[in-house]
């Protein structure tokens, strides 16, 4: 309890600082609390990290400003990560399914969300709690993710829908030697 309000003062703190030393201090902070964070993390100003002990990063990531990542059912972040700004990417979701009680007062439903390698998720999304983005994935600006996203797909749109794929070498290496 008391990291968790560490971690929420701190990272107020830190969030308003601008230029290069807020993108500094603001890593060396979600180094130390996010699970097995490692090289060149980059959070930009504005970003709103919460139960980050419940978030696994991995290399080269970037979140863009104004996003909202909110660890409670757990997150994984593969590496190579591309965060588009007003992202909303939240592990847990209002339970909704009695009627005998108000859905304020209803158990929060918390599930795991898994970012691949190498995938670009554009500005003003919104990841649906227990979705899976495959690696090498894009997710178009202004999506809703309400499904898994299949790997080097291209989605977009709400809900977001396939609209593409990307070339993947390694599959088209398979298909060329058999």
């Amino acid at each position: 309890m008391y990291f968790h309000l560490l971690e929420i003062y701190l990272g107020a703190l830190l969030r308003w600082l601008p230029g290069p030393e807020g993108l500094l201090l603001r890593a060396a902070l979600y180094k130390i609390i996010l699970k097995s964070c490692r090289a060149r993390l980059l959070i930009y100003p504005h970003v709103y990290i919460i139960f980050a002990a419940n978030i696994q990063v991995g290399k080269r990531v970037a979140i863009n400003v104004g996003t909202y990542i909110d660890g409670r059912g757990g997150i994984t972040i593969g590496d190579n990560v591309m965060i588009g700004p007003n992202c909303v990417i939240v592990s847990v979701e209002h339970g909704s399914s009695r009627t005998d009680i108000p859905m304020s007062e209803q158990e929060l439903e918390c599930r795991q969300i898994h970012i691949g390698n190498d995938v670009w998720l554009g500005g003003n999304i919104s990841l649906k709690a227990g979705t899976t983005i495959g690696d090498g994935a894009i997710v178009g600006a202004g999506s809703v993710v309400t499904k898994d996203v299949f790997p080097y797909t291209i989605v977009a749109g709400n809900p977001a829908r396939e609209i593409g794929k990307r070339p993947n070498d390694q599959i088209e290496d398979q298909i060329n030697t058999c």
